[in-house]
């Protein structure tokens, strides 16, 4: 049974009054903040979202953003997990190679670049252990084009 199942159903407990107000929210609450995932039988894979969403982060060092948007692509209507991690990595790719354009047609960037560079490694990272914990993470500086 999916999440949005179990939500209907507590609802309509609620609404036949057969639990309380706050039974519901007790329990909404406790399926919302559930690690609710997709199983790997439901598309395929063979793995499951989280791990899939974790080779999505660290595709990024074999391919910037080729890569994640393939995978992206292919699977963010399976998992909305993989959809918001997908976009994530697209709106930090291109906020970082506007930066680096706009850095270097300043002069600026030839000194600055190298920290970005040094950045963009160490968020990936982060994304990485956050993926791993089952954890949404914001790229920092990231502009959102994708929502």
């Amino acid at each position: 049974m999916d999440i949005y199942s179990e939500l209907e159903r507590l609802k309509k407990l609620l609404d036949g009054g057969a639990i309380t107000r706050e039974e519901f929210e007790r329990e909404k609450a406790r399926l919302l903040s559930m690690n609710y995932s997709v199983q790997p039988d439901d598309w395929g894979l063979g793995i499951d979202e989280k791990s899939f969403t974790v080779l999505m982060h660290a595709s990024q060092f074999l391919s910037s953003f080729i890569a994640p948007l393939v995978m992206w692509l292919m699977f963010r209507n399976k998992s909305r997990l993989v959809d918001e991690a997908g976009k994530n990595i697209l709106n930090f790719q291109i906020s970082i190679a506007i930066y680096c354009l706009i850095l270097f047609l300043t002069c600026v960037g030839i000194v600055i670049i190298p920290f970005i560079g040094i950045a963009v490694v160490v968020f990936i990272i982060i994304a990485i252990i956050k993926a791993l914990n089952g954890e949404q993470w914001t790229y920092p500086l990231a502009i959102r084009f994708l929502k």
